[in-house]
């Protein structure tokens, strides 16, 4: 991906995945106390891996995705966008942060680069599921700049919250 897609401000870096953060991923992927969600949530080895394919393939393929976050060059976690399984009018936006780099200022950053990155690529819509009582969640995805949507997921149960993030569509040109 090259340089041209890295975010760097003065606590953090963000990196589209590639193989070299495999290890570090595959190790995010298999805790069950880390902070945020994942749409696979916790996996093995093998379902990283195919992860990860799916995550390059759709940086090639939509110049979006999932970023590597590190802050003082240590891996820290994921944020990003994969496109929605459930419409395909959208992606999803995605954090999952390790427990103890936690710390909701980072990840609602992370999150925060990560989805407006994903609107200037071209993303006019992004969504997150949230438990309504994931406190982190909800103030990540809400200081990230989403709002809950008035018209609740009926996949998903009573309890899950729809948080959705727009931007408008580019308004035509006009010689007049």
């Amino acid at each position: 991906m090259g340089g041209r897609y890295r975010i760097q401000t003065g606590r953090l870096q963000l990196d589209p995945v590639s193989w070299g953060d495999l290890e570090d991923i595959v190790r995010l992927k298999a805790s069950a106390t880390v902070t945020g969600r994942l749409a696979g949530g916790v996996c093995n080895r093998v379902l990283s891996e195919r992860d990860m394919t799916t995550d390059l393939m759709t940086w090639g393929r939509e110049g979006v995705g999932m970023f590597a976050v590190r802050q003082q060059g240590r891996f820290i976690g994921l944020a990003g966008v994969q496109p929605s399984t459930v419409s395909p009018d959208c992606h999803e936006l995605h954090f999952s942060i390790f427990p103890h780099e936690h710390e909701t200022g980072l990840s609602r950053e992370a999150t925060s680069l990560a989805l407006a990155f994903a609107h200037e690529g071209g993303v006019r819509r992004a969504i997150s599921y949230v438990r309504e009582s994931d406190i982190v969640g909800r103030q990540v995805f809400g200081g990230a700049g989403m709002s809950v949507c008035d018209t609740p997921p009926e996949a998903h149960g009573p309890d899950i919250l729809l948080y959705q993030s727009l931007r408008p569509a580019a308004k035509p040109m006009s010689l007049h």
